[in-house]
């Protein structure tokens, strides 16, 4: 087997970017209060059992990031020791990709 000595990077994890209300579309009735979105200086989060959640830090996903934005941190080009989410570039969603 060959292999390059230049590869390719690309995001191949299948995300798919929902409306909010399908967060809570499926869940159980005894889990439906377990989740709630409320807005907070002006952006929607999430409370998980009462608790602020940043795990999803924008659920509404009006802005994601920039396709390839991190490909720099995954090849381990990174000597500022910046976080993941720094090399994030941020983009408005695409109309119609929302569910």
């Amino acid at each position: 087997m060959s292999t390059s000595s230049n590869p390719m990077y690309f995001d191949c994890d299948n995300h798919f970017y929902e409306s909010a209300e399908s967060f809570l579309r499926y869940l159980p009735e005894k889990y439906k209060k377990a989740l709630r979105f409320i807005e907070l200086d002006g952006k929607t989060k999430m409370l998980v059992n009462g608790k602020l959640s940043d795990y999803i830090p924008n659920p509404t996903f009006e802005v994601v990031a920039a396709p390839g934005s991190t490909v720099e941190y995954l090849k381990g080009n990174n000597p500022e020791g910046k976080s993941y989410r720094d090399f994030m570039q941020p983009q408005k969603m695409h109309p119609g990709i929302s569910g």
